[in-house]
């Protein structure tokens, strides 16, 4: 479907804006990414920058203390090991340093959604005590 919209209508005089819940869809078309939460942008990047600046790592538990010593912005557990969510720009770490302690990759849109969603609930919560 997102191919033919494309296909169909994109051209260079025309801005295409796409809202879904299944972003792994249309991932691969995308140029630009933003969250939108209550009615109010909470994050705004280009998919360059998307792909430049997020990256996930996966630790075995031995490695797991060292990582979160790395300040990353969200952590999940799958099948007893830790994947956690890294900023570059605010976190000072970079590929290497997360490639000494586990597994890295570029994250799912997906899973920045979560991250990100995931803390603003946390700063509502705190706002509201």
């Amino acid at each position: 479907f997102y191919d033919s919209l494309l296909n169909d209508y994109f051209d260079r005089s025309r801005t295409i804006v796409v809202t879904t819940h299944q972003v792994d869809e249309i991932q691969d078309v995308l140029t630009d990414l933003m969250f939108i939460d209550r009615g109010r942008i909470v994050f705004e990047c280009s998919m360059e920058e998307f792909e430049s600046r997020y990256l996930e790592v996966t630790v075995n538990p031995e490695n797991a203390a060292a990582a979160r010593a790395l300040k990353p912005i969200h952590e999940r557990q799958v099948f007893g090991r830790s994947i956690l969510l890294f900023d570059l720009k605010l976190d000072g770490v970079d590929r290497q340093q997360l490639a000494a302690i586990g597994d890295v990759r570029t994250p799912s849109i997906a899973d920045l959604f979560v991250a990100v969603m995931g803390n603003q609930a946390v700063q509502a919560q705190g706002a509201a005590r």
